[in-house]
């Protein structure tokens, strides 16, 4: 008896750490857990416009990015962010929840595919800024299940 409930235990943490490695664990990550109504207010929705015309992805000092290597990287990682923020403009008005911000970026960061993890960060970097206009004060997890695969936050 004791050996069957080791040996579920040992299969169950496997299969967390072979979800978390492959990626897996960030398509089914929730978003709707706990939430809540958020004050979408005409500065909220000029703020996020204003941050969508921005150019992106250049050499930032205050978090010792270097820049995308290339035009077609910064473009294709300023996309992403910039779909994040048009999801947020089209949806929020319809529907002021957390878990709308949530859903739209976790469709944004599900579209990218670069390995370069300099953009990867930076991303993560504007899509905070994003959420926190918006009212989210965390991503529950959802940007540490994107960029490492665990909720490691739930750890430390």
């Amino acid at each position: 008896m004791f050996l069957k409930i080791f040996a579920g235990a040992i299969l169950a943490v496997m299969t967390i750490v072979l979800t978390g490695v492959y990626g897996l664990t960030f398509y089914v990550w929730p978003t709707g857990f706990n939430d809540e109504k958020l004050a979408v207010t005409p500065e909220v929705m000029q703020r996020l416009r204003t941050l969508q015309l921005e150019h992106k992805f250049d050499p930032d000092v205050s978090t010792f990015y270097p820049g995308a290597a290339n035009e077609e990287q910064r473009s294709a990682a300023q996309a992403v962010v910039d779909s994040a923020i048009q999801s947020l403009i089209d949806e929020l008005p319809l529907r002021p929840q957390r878990s709308t911000v949530l859903r739209a970026l976790k469709a944004s960061l599900a579209a990218f595919d670069t390995s370069e993890s300099e953009e990867r960060d930076q991303i993560l970097v504007y899509l905070t800024k994003v959420m926190h206009m918006c009212g989210v004060e965390s991503s529950f997890e959802l940007f540490n299940v994107w960029r490492y695969g665990f909720p490691y936050g739930w750890f430390f």
